[in-house]
């Protein structure tokens, strides 16, 4: 007989938007479509929160109430688990606040549970007002068990026109994790056979090494001409600025820090320049002065401070294996930010990228960046080889794989010019194995929302596993 020990929690959380009440409203827009960030996902046993949006074609003028119907499979509503706000009569009343375009369910386990993997709750889109209509994807189906999804598809949410998140794909859950992108500064590597530390690079960041290792003799003194050889610029970027980025190839002997030495003399004291955080006009994010050192946990000590600031703040941080990255902010700390190494695949992201304008590579900012976790590996294949829909798990062995993290990078869309405008390329797809070694085959299908940068879509079809 299966036994159940849980309380769920469904939480609805409005997520506002600032700056919308300057976007303008006229009669001749068009309706309001609801619909949920995707069809299916799935809960683990070893999860215990998982998060469900309804996502909104454009921002609302007001609150807009939607009613989602339940239907449950092996679940008693009331003794399986329970929702805020409450289920009445198989119902749920969700309210999309003014100024927002997306409302989301946060459903938490409660430890001790005991599920057999066969219990569902399928969600549907119901009623809705004269100002909003259902989308597409009307039905969101929760599994409690682990799920491979079949056909994922979404739209990214990137954050709009300001790209000011980054989002962590997974393809077999169907599920996407957006990150605002000034949430973070810097990634300290858990692996056990590297000590090194990564930069921000959604933010333009760069770090240029000093000739001493104490950071209490380091002053704004010592940063002379840094301001504009230890930033981006797009106008006139130049070589020089290089070695102050992390290579975007992902190879971490690249890094602008060196690696950690277990001899503390040698960790010598960085100069960091934030770079942007998301806005228009983009405001700076500061410098800082930084010292990283091994500790004797087998983790890292973090030292950083304000440029003439005399004394410093330290913080540790620990490896873990179920992580590529643990990450810190300068302002609060630790910080979330991507997932464990196996719930995702792929990240798109505003990006510290190089380019060639025929004398070398340069630093160069680029937006829309695709970029491979760790463990994942990606094949090209153009439609004239292959037509997608005719593409099947057979074509498998004879494709070419590449791991650096921008293998795809900005080859997915068109970069436009004078008088045209990005877009999808939409003669190649691409061939992805995840860290489960599931591949999949998928293609962009959009580059905006509505017109609108900053919202992407893609679609996915899985092809085996092995």
């Amino acid at each position: 007989m299966k036994q159940k020990f849980i309380r769920l929690t469904l939480l609805v959380t409005g997520i506002l938007i600032l700056g919308a009440g300057c976007r303008k409203r006229t009669a001749d827009l068009p309706d309001t479509y609801v619909a949920f960030e995707s069809s299916e996902q799935g809960i683990t046993a070893t999860e215990s929160t998982i998060t469900v949006k309804l996502k909104l074609s454009r921002f609302t003028d007001s609150i807009l109430p939607v009613t989602v119907q339940l239907a449950e499979q092996d679940l008693a509503y009331g003794i399986d688990y329970t929702t805020v706000p409450g289920v009445v009569a198989g119902k749920l009343l969700v309210n999309v606040p003014a100024g927002a375009n997306e409302v989301s369910f946060v459903l938490n386990k409660v430890n001790g549970v005991l599920f057999d993997g066969d219990e569902k709750i399928v969600f549907d889109l119901g009623q809705t007002t004269q100002k909003v209509s259902v989308g597409v994807t009307s039905r969101f189906t929760l599994s409690f068990a682990e799920l491979i999804a079949q056909q994922p598809a979404m739209t990214i949410n990137g954050g709009g026109v300001l790209y000011s998140n980054k989002v962590f794909m997974d393809l077999s859950a169907n599920r996407q994790t957006s990150v605002n992108r000034n949430n973070w500064d810097l990634g300290f590597y858990t692996g056990n056979d590297q000590f090194r530390v990564i930069l921000n690079s959604s933010t333009a960041m760069m770090a240029r090494q000093l000739n001493k290792n104490d950071l209490n003799q380091v002053s704004a003194a010592d940063t002379t001409g840094f301001s504009t050889e230890v930033a981006f610029n797009q106008f006139a970027p130049v070589a020089s600025s290089l070695p102050y980025i992390d290579y975007p190839n992902g190879d971490l002997s690249r890094t602008a820090m060196a690696a950690i030495s277990a001899t503390a003399e040698e960790n010598k004291v960085y100069i960091v320049n934030r770079g942007l955080a998301p806005g228009n006009p983009a405001p700076a994010r500061g410098w800082k002065k930084i010292r990283v050192l091994r500790n004797a946990s087998g983790g890292y000590t973090l030292q950083y401070a304000d440029i003439s600031a005399a004394n410093f703040t330290s913080i540790d941080i620990a490896k873990d294996e179920n992580y590529f990255f643990k990450y810190i902010s300068f302002d609060n700390g630790a910080a979330a930010v991507e997932p464990a190494k196996k719930k995702w695949d792929l990240a798109w992201t505003y990006f510290s990228n190089v380019t060639n304008f025929g004398a070398g590579e340069v630093p160069y900012l680029f937006q829309d960046i695709i970029l491979l976790n760790r463990n994942v590996s990606i094949a090209k294949v153009m439609n004239t080889t292959k037509a997608f829909a005719d593409f099947t798990a057979t074509d498998v062995p004879a494709q070419t794989f590449l791991t650096t993290q921008n293998a795809i990078a900005a080859d997915w869309r068109s970069g436009g010019g004078p008088g045209v405008s990005p877009a999808v390329r939409s003669d190649r797809y691409y061939i992805v194995k995840d860290g489960d070694n599931n591949y999949y085959k998928l293609r962009f299908t959009a580059l905006t929302q509505n017109g609108e940068r900053g919202y992407p879509a893609f679609e996915a079809v899985w092809l085996k596993k092995g």
